[in-house]
């Protein structure tokens, strides 16, 4: 990898954080901070599916293939290997409130071809049982599957993944129900051109959404069809003209359609990264754009850049009492900036970001009652993170996080306060290795002012100015590896595992997001094995 490959990979990884806020132990529910910010209305891709993001935004629900998919965007697989290689995996979790996942899963690589198949399955009660349906069926089902083949001056594949969510969600007047089905595939072809490379993606997303809930907006049946069209013909793996189509139909109790390309011009200039657009939405064009700057000097990495991004509007608010006064467009500008420092032990980083979101229809969807919020257009957030291994037999990390509270995109944290301990051990003559966490979360400077609306999957406004109490969490796991056996015990929350222990009356228990159940403690086991041949 040379270094300017270091460079781009690097500062990649590091303006593109993601951090996901659980609103249970399992992961049937929560958010992403995604960059400093709340992911929603916002596509997302795991390995090469496609997830529309207007009524899903959590990956983690999806499964740990997708989970990875997306926090770890993976190289593309290499198929060119002259023997054939079969892997295959399973694994098994099992904890407290009838915490069971189970998930596995078959790879086949080599000459020229590349096939997978995955599946998973959750069930979960949650600590109030709020995830009980009344059904055997598991609350959450996926299974994917993926052909790719490598020929000559071609490449070319399809993946196909469907997830089946039907899980109970907590509601003040009744038991909610949550069914949705997802199927979502991608088509792609690439073909190399002497100095120039073609690729065409086609992707389809069909999504079939019920909510019985007192918080949702619509009681019936909600259907969402996407497909997109990407085109791009690439010089000397340098200069990018691409065009994306996009279509979006949304039928609740009317058909909404939504149409938008983009056009773009993208390439790498020395330390520069240029991606420049015009996005049609609907027939309006709008600018669309990245600029972004990495420097390499000896141990430091210089990271900046600025940004605007315009998208169709969330159809939430276009089916509400809004519809009449509110554009079709939605436009976000953004800034980042920061540093990072790699040594011998240790590597630092230092991040800035801004969001900012002018919009005018927020003026009438979110009217200003009492300054509940102040800067509801204004979004930034400050990182700092450290890691050394220079302690014998510890590594240790610290990751520190301040935001704006009054806005839109904090979800009502100001601050995150993140400390690990790691350790590994070799037992048996190196026959086992164990690793050896523990972890101390604390969510600092919190307002019950505003969070993703679990239903509609929009900022939810709380008109209030109450505190939340501060969160402190400390987790620990035991992990131990003999060969391509992996067996792990986890323990969340362990304060209020010693409150309970001791029968005492004061607990730990927590809460995250107004509309979901408190979290308790959790203690999960898990076994996983994988299999060459």
């Amino acid at each position: 990898m040379n270094k300017f490959v270091q460079i781009i990979f690097f500062s990649l990884l590091w303006s593109q954080e993601s951090k996901l806020i659980p609103f249970d132990w399992g992961g049937q529910f929560g958010y992403v901070n995604k960059n400093g910010k709340i992911m929603w209305n916002e596509d997302w891709k795991s390995n090469r599916l496609l997830f529309d993001g207007t009524w899903s935004i959590y990956p983690r629900m999806f499964g740990p293939e997708i989970e990875s998919g997306f926090l770890n965007p993976n190289p593309d697989p290499d198929s060119n290997i002259d023997s054939s290689l079969v892997t295959s995996y399973f694994k098994y979790d099992q904890g407290d409130y009838v915490l069971d996942r189970f998930s596995l899963g078959a790879d086949y690589t080599g000459k020229g071809r590349h096939v997978q198949i995955h599946a998973f399955k959750r069930s979960y009660a949650g600590l109030f049982g709020q995830y009980v349906t009344g059904s055997i069926q598991p609350i959450q089902q996926s299974y994917t599957a993926s052909y790719e083949s490598n020929k000559g001056l071609d490449e070319a594949g399809v993946s196909l993944g469907h997830f089946n969510t039907f899980s109970g969600m907590a509601d003040t007047t009744s038991r909610g129900l949550i069914n949705n089905h997802i199927t979502t595939a991608n088509t792609f072809w690439n073909r190399s051109l002497g100095q120039f490379k073609s690729k065409l993606s086609i992707d389809q997303f069909l999504q079939r959404y019920q909510a019985n809930h007192s918080l949702s907006e619509f009681t019936g049946v909600r259907y969402l069809t996407r497909s997109r069209v990407m085109a791009e013909l690439i010089w000397k793996d340098n200069l990018t003209f691409g065009v994306k189509k996009n279509t979006r139909n949304v039928r609740m109790d009317s058909l909404i359609t939504t149409q938008w390309n983009r056009y773009y011009l993208k390439g790498q200039f020395s330390i520069l990264n240029l991606d420049i657009g015009m996005k049609s939405i609907n027939k309006k064009m709008n600018l669309d754009y990245s600029l972004g700057m990495e420097y390499q000097l000896k141990s430091f990495l210089f990271n900046a850049g600025v940004g605007k991004n315009a998208n169709p509007i969330h159809p939430y608010y276009l089916f509400h009492k809004y519809s009449e006064t509110i554009s079709s467009v939605t436009s976000i500008s953004n800034y980042y900036t920061g540093i990072r420092w790699n040594g011998n032990e240790s590597k630092a980083s230092v991040n800035l970001s801004n969001l900012s979101d002018k919009n005018a229809y927020w003026d009438s969807v979110i009217p200003d009652s009492g300054n509940y919020l102040w800067d509801k257009n204004e979004h930034q957030q400050f990182n700092i993170n450290y890691q050394t291994s220079w302690l014998p037999f510890v590594d240790f990390e610290i990751k520190y996080a301040t935001q704006n509270l009054k806005n839109l995109y904090g979800g009502g944290i100001g601050d995150f306060l993140n400390y690990n301990l790691k350790s590994k051990l070799s037992l048996f003559d190196g026959f086992m290795l164990v690793d050896l966490k523990l972890g101390i979360d604390r969510y600092m400077n919190r307002l019950n002012n505003s969070n993703i609306h679990p239903i509609e999957m929009v900022p939810m406004i709380v008109y209030t100015n109450e505190k939340m109490d501060n969160i402190t969490l400390l987790n620990g796991s035991i992990t131990a590896y003999v060969s391509t056996f992996t067996i792990k015990y986890e323990w969340l929350n362990i304060s209020e595992m010693i409150f309970a222990s001791m029968g005492s009356e004061q607990n730990n228990f927590f809460e995250i997001h107004p509309e979901m159940p408190q979290l308790g403690q959790q203690a999960n086991l898990s076994v996983e094995w994988h299999f060459l041949d």
